[in-house]
């Protein structure tokens, strides 16, 4: 799935859109683990209508044929793993907010303190910091960081988009989506998907903030932006989301892309829910093919 998904990155759809698909395919592989649990927890067969019951009995008749004893194994090897993967998941996820809570509080009192506020934006801090950089902070509420020199540096309009595009991280909620990714890696490095989707959500959101910075000024001002970024040796914080990263000249060149599918909402919940409609589909054929099967064995 990783391989399949980046795949995309290299095609003129929306950087939005694959990152829902991305969301997706972590919330239906989540969705599928637990309800394989909750099928076989379940006493005769889930309740469902139609189709879908015909093909809980077929899965049903597949349970049957097998010894008891190894479905009531499966059942109580499904919910042990599922509750240590949530407790794991949990307490990772509680250290990791605590943790960033604690740094993140501190950086802007100090922050609040020896930054000025932009007259024209209350979200926007700028540093008398001679190099040029911008990030955003997450929180309630959270805010942008600028520094002077890269307001030296920039046209007015460079300036707008650099702006644009850390609000974007704001308003689309990119760091608690990079958060919670990087919880499902620590939680379950063994698992592909969730191993590869940190770096490549991470790529994502920018590509995605760049997409809207664009829009709010142009594919131009955001260009030129990046390239007086990348020239920066000062690093951001490492929680935080800025406008430069060291995947410059991938941005500069879909920044290029005349012909490019918007990220409408329709178009990003139909790539959310692709990758949870493709596993379902197969599961219930490979459900249907076996329980067949097991039919055919046991009359």
């Amino acid at each position: 799935m990783p391989k399949v998904l980046r795949r995309f990155e290299s095609t003129t759809l929306a950087p939005a859109a694959i990152l829902a698909a991305w969301i997706g395919s972590i919330v239906g592989l989540g969705f599928l683990a637990v309800s394989a649990v909750v099928i076989l927890l379940w006493p005769s067969h889930a309740p469902a209508e139609g189709l879908s019951e015909a093909l809980v009995r077929c899965f049903t008749a597949f349970q049957h044929a097998m010894a008891p004893w190894i479905g009531e194994a499966l059942a109580v090897g499904g919910v042990a793993v599922t509750a240590l993967i949530a407790a794991r998941s949990l307490f990772l996820a509680h250290r990791q907010h605590k943790g960033r809570a604690k740094v993140r509080d501190y950086h802007r009192d100090v922050v609040s303190i020896i930054a000025r506020a932009d007259p024209a934006s209350d979200d926007v801090l700028w540093l008398d910091h001679p190099m040029p950089m911008a990030y955003s902070v997450a929180g309630r509420p959270g805010f942008v960081v600028a520094t002077k020199g890269l307001s030296d540096c920039l046209t007015a309009s460079e300036r707008e988009a650099v702006i644009a595009h850390e609000r974007a991280h704001l308003r689309g909620q990119h760091h608690r989506i990079i958060n919670v990714c990087e919880v499902f890696a620590k939680a379950l490095p063994v698992i592909p998907l969730f191993k590869a989707a940190p770096a490549a959500v991470r790529r994502l959101v920018e590509l995605a903030a760049d997409d809207r910075a664009a829009q709010a000024t142009s594919p131009d001002a955001v260009r030129s932006a990046l390239r007086v970024v990348a020239t920066s040796p000062l690093p951001q914080p490492v929680w935080t989301l800025g406008l430069g990263d060291d995947e410059i000249a991938v941005r500069l060149v879909r920044l290029q892309a005349d012909s490019r599918i918007r990220a409408t909402k329709l178009v990003c919940i139909s790539a959310a829910m692709l990758p949870m409609i493709v596993p379902v589909i197969a599961a219930l054929t490979t459900m249907v093919v076996f329980s067949a099967s097991a039919h055919a064995l046991v009359t």
